[in-house]
């Protein structure tokens, strides 16, 4: 990849993957208006062609992101309303990644600064190198953080851990990171991108629509959001009775040939038996 500046780059590097690099790496990789209008066209693309199951969220250079560009956040101060252009481009991106039906994977090195800190959170698996680093400066500022942050904050990190980032703008390093949960995994400098991307493939080979149907359900659990009821609805609606047998059965055949009960998930049923039992009790 080129390392000269430009707006984030879409890319599919392997079937089922899709690859948003963030590219203004002299800058560090500062969010520019026209930077976050793109990721939303990216995710609109992205959903439209429904191709992507997975998409890997990385950057170009030595820093993730140092956040909204502080320009940019001035222009937006002296506009008719004040602090709109952050809270709105940020929040709309980082929902949109939050509620998208891919899984997303963040890749983390160097800094991750403010707003940039929320589009990491909003992905739901992070990994990062053993330079990374995090802040969020809105406190320094007077700057009332958006919501949507505010909740990921909370969801991702627990109460007490947002309450100290957010009031003291404390800079944690990757080791903290991972022990409160910002970061799933600390990866070797040089293995981040090839790891963010394995785990992207993994992902693009399970079928999508039970991964979005939980995802969909997970988020909604973290944030104490709508009823069992809706939620079970919306996992039997991606629950395909002959789809998990199939499945079932090629991950079964590919094992050691041992003894194993029939019936059990080691040696599953038919798929027309799975099917006519789906029939009688949905799950």
């Amino acid at each position: 990849m080129s390392m000269s500046e430009s707006p984030p780059v879409l890319s599919h590097p392997a079937k089922g993957v899709a690859l948003i690099e963030l590219n203004r790496p002299g800058a560090a990789n500062r969010l520019q208006p026209d930077d976050l209008l793109q990721l939303l066209a990216m995710l609109d693309q992205l959903e439209r062609q429904g191709d992507a199951k997975a998409l890997v969220l990385a950057a170009n250079g030595r820093h993730f992101s140092a956040g909204f560009d502080l320009r940019a956040l001035l222009e937006g101060l002296q506009s008719d309303e004040p602090g709109a252009l952050v809270d709105k481009a940020l929040e709309s991106v980082a929902n949109r990644l939050d509620a998208t039906p891919m899984i997303t994977i963040v890749a983390v090195q160097g800094a991750v600064i403010g707003g940039a800190t929320d589009l990491a959170l909003a992905c739901d698996l992070r990994l990062g190198t053993s330079d990374a680093r995090m802040q969020m400066p809105a406190a320094n500022f007077g700057l009332p953080l958006y919501a949507g942050a505010l909740q990921r904050y909370v969801s991702r990190l627990g109460v007490d851990q947002a309450k100290r980032l957010v009031f003291l703008a404390e800079t944690i390093d990757a080791a903290e990171m991972q022990r409160i949960g910002f970061l799933h995994e600390i990866v070797d400098d040089n293995s981040l991108r090839a790891r963010a991307l394995a785990l992207a493939e993994t992902v693009a080979a399970m079928p999508a629509k039970p991964l979005a149907a939980m995802k969909q359900v997970l988020n909604a659990s973290a944030l104490a959001q709508g009823t069992a009821a809706a939620q079970r609805d919306a996992l039997a609606a991606a629950f395909d009775p002959v789809a998990v047998a199939v499945r079932v059965t090629a991950l079964w055949q590919r094992r050691p040939k041992q003894a194993k009960p029939a019936g059990s998930w080691l040696h599953p049923l038919p798929a027309t038996q799975l099917q006519t039992s789906h029939t009688r009790q949905k799950p």
